[in-house]
């Protein structure tokens, strides 16, 4: 059996379609999170790449769920992975998926025109207070982003409800415009998707990230009146989460 067969066992030998979603029971909220991010793209990706790819790097890779499923449908191209903490898979995971530990936001350990693809989840950095370390970061995926190579970002911010905002610590609203943000790096035909989510009844993907909102909570030791309102509350108000996602080039 071979190492990638193996990372395939370790995700469950899930479905790769971008529309299928798992049940809350029977995974972690990790790969939960990962699944409905991929619902709500339709795919792992969406900048126009191709099996070309030589070497593709992912920022705060968390679990790896999103590494893995790309190194196994990109057997050629290496995938590496920086974050704040080393977090690798303990189990076997594919030859192409190289993961490392150091703080991204003092700089990338990579050469200069070194990827084709850099995928950056922006909600990591939702707890800065200033843009400047965003700013430098993106100045760093510019530089390590080969000529002709694309960035891919994800962000989001939420239409709340008091409940939400007191339990996470939410910054409600979205000051990043990661469109001109990426334009002043240099990055060019940059493009951006924006989505709404009702968060509770209404679609699957916002009953699956209530899952995952009542799962942090759970973590944090809240109440067990808290959580039996999240939902009521969620409804009530209106809640929802804003997704803002898409991809610049270098060229």
């Amino acid at each position: 059996m071979t190492r990638a067969t193996l990372s395939q066992d370790w995700l469950g030998n899930r479905a790769q379609s971008g529309e299928y979603l798992p049940t809350a029971n029977d995974v972690d909220r990790d790969l939960l999170y990962h699944y409905v991010r991929k619902s709500i793209l339709n795919g792992n990706f969406s900048c126009p790449v191709d099996k070309s790819m030589e070497r593709v790097l992912e920022i705060a890779y968390s679990s790896g769920y999103w590494m893995m499923e790309m190194a196994t449908d990109f057997p050629n191209t290496q995938f590496f992975g920086i974050d704040l903490e080393s977090s690798a898979p303990d189990l076997v995971y594919p030859r192409n998926c190289f993961f490392g530990q150091g703080d991204y936001l003092k700089g990338l350990p990579y050469q200069d025109n070194f990827f084709d693809m850099v995928r950056l989840d922006m909600m990591h950095l939702r707890s800065l207070s200033t843009l400047d370390p965003i700013l430098f970061l993106l100045s760093e995926v510019f530089r390590v982003t080969k000529k002709g190579g694309y960035i891919e970002f994800w962000d989001s911010d939420y239409n709340s409800s008091p409940l939400l905002e007191r339990l996470m610590g939410i910054r409600v609203g979205n000051d990043h415009n990661i469109e001109k943000l990426l334009t002043e790096r240099g990055f060019v035909n940059v493009t951006q998707k924006n989505i709404a989510i009702p968060l509770g009844k209404g679609s699957i993907v916002g009953e699956f990230t209530v899952d995952i909102i009542k799962s942090f909570v759970a973590s944090i030791d809240a109440r067990e009146d808290d959580l039996l309102y999240l939902i009521e509350e969620c409804e009530k108000y209106d809640s929802r989460i804003n997704v803002f996602s898409g991809f610049g080039q270098k060229l």
